[in-house]
């Protein structure tokens, strides 16, 4: 199968400063993440994930999990804000 972030990273000799992971954000309205490992949090103001080096805080309204796979998850809802720590 074709993974489009994946081909970038193989074609790049410095892939040391591309993020283990990937955030896909669609308007506020969907956000698309590959490389997650594990939730924390999941609640409908709140979802948060842990990355390879830290975690990922996800923050809005009517949040909720539409897709859901080992490394794979989409946020839908009225997404106000996304940290990193």
């Amino acid at each position: 199968m074709f993974n489009f972030f994946d081909e970038i990273k193989n074609n790049l000799k410095k892939s040391d400063f591309l993020p283990s992971f990937n955030l896909i954000n669609l308007s506020g309205k969907i956000l698309y993440v590959e490389g997650h490992c594990g939730l924390t949090i999941l609640s409908p103001s709140t979802i948060a994930f842990k990355i390879k080096k830290g975690r990922i805080v996800v923050e809005g309204e009517n949040l909720f999990l539409s897709e859901l796979s080992q490394n794979t998850l989409k946020i839908e809802g009225n997404i106000k804000k996304i940290e990193e720590f």
